[in-house]
Order: structure tokens, then sequence, then C-alpha cells
């Protein structure tokens, strides 16, 4: 007859290898969840605006056409040969001249106070055909004192290489009226006493008299 102690010896050896083989039954498996995916539609920034250049060769910037709008519309004479485009914009003007050795374009604009001053715009003129900057001193040769619409402007003679500028220069109330016509040298220059002609007949509105 087995004893208490030989009972409980085998009960306890029973127990381990219950245990021991239900560990090597029950090997733990590893599992990989896969993240949770979320898409966000985030919207896109908006592109900058881009600014419109204009003939006068300055970008339009807030508030500028609204003054433009303000300063009215002017009344002039075409000259002969001269071809009259339509308006848009900042424009208050816009003409196409064609000759033998190349086109030219007019351009009329209007802006607020005097955007830089007379010499910046000159030397903004200057860089649009090739042109080096010069100071105020250097301007006497290439600039005049001209009446426009019953005010004092001036004129600009610009040469260069291949592109001349004819243009006009009349601060007015507040604002600076510009009249550039540039293009081929050859049309430019051959248009000088037409350009002159045509500032003799602009008239501009002015309730200041």
């Amino acid at each position: 007859m087995a004893t208490k102690f030989q009972l409980l010896s085998a009960c306890s050896l029973s127990g381990a290898l219950l245990l021991f083989s239900g560990c090597d039954q029950a090997q733990p498996s590893a599992y990989q969840i896969p993240k949770e995916t979320r898409e966000v539609n985030l919207p896109m920034p908006a592109a900058p605006e881009k600014q419109a250049a204009t003939a006068s060769g300055m970008n339009v910037l807030p508030g500028m056409q609204q003054a433009a709008d303000a300063a009215g519309e002017l009344t002039y004479t075409i000259p002969e040969g001269w071809t009259e485009m339509p308006s848009s914009g900042i424009r208050k003007a816009n003409f196409r001249i064609e000759g033998d050795s190349g086109s030219a374009e007019l351009a009329v604009t209007v802006f607020p106070g005097d955007v830089g001053g007379r010499l910046a715009n000159i030397n903004r003129w200057r860089g649009q055909i090739g042109l080096d900057p010069v100071t105020a001193d250097d301007l006497p040769p290439f600039t005049k004192s001209y009446t426009i619409s019953n005010h004092r402007g001036l004129i600009v003679t610009l040469q260069g290489e291949t592109d001349s500028i004819l243009g006009g220069l009349l601060p007015f109330h507040g604002n600076t009226w510009f009249f550039k016509l540039q293009g081929s040298t050859d049309t430019v220059l051959a248009n000088n006493e037409a350009f002159e002609s045509f500032l003799d007949s602009v008239r501009l509105p002015d309730t200041h008299h």
C-alpha cells in the first residue's frame, strides 16, 4: 500500500508534468495590428494674387484701380495713322502705331500721388529700354516743360538702342498722369510731332477751376 508521502509525490509530479506540457502546447503568438490611417483633406493655401503690370512699368496695387476710376475720363484728338485700341483696367486710353521699321504703343495711365517722383519715374522708363539710371542733374538734355490740359507737365525723350520712349508726365490734383509712347526707335521718333499734337488735344476733368 502506498504511503501518504508517496501519493503526494505522485500528485506533485503529475501536476508538474501537466504544467510543463501545458506551457509547451500554449505558446504565445505575436500579432501585428495595422496602424489606423486617417486621411485629412486640408484646404490648399491660396496662391498669392498676381499684381497686374501696367504700361508705365508699375504694379497695380490695391486702391490704384479705384483712384484711376475716380480720376474721370479724358478727351483727346487721335492723330492720323494712330489706331485706338480698347482701354482696360488702369489704362485710360490705348493706341497702336505701325511704322516701316516696327510698331509702337501709346498708353495713358493715372496713379494717385507722385509715384516716387519725377526722377524715379524717368529712371524706370530708362530701364525698360536698356538705359542706365541718371541723376536729377542729368535730366535737362532729354526733358522739357510742357503744358498738358492747361497744367504744367513734362515731356521726356529717351532713345535706346532698338526701342525708345516719348513720355509725358503730368501732376494733376493729387494724381500723376502718364502718357508713354514706346516701341521701335524709328517709329517712336517719327511720331514726335504727332505725340505733342496729341498732348495738346488732351483735356482732363478739372473740378478745381
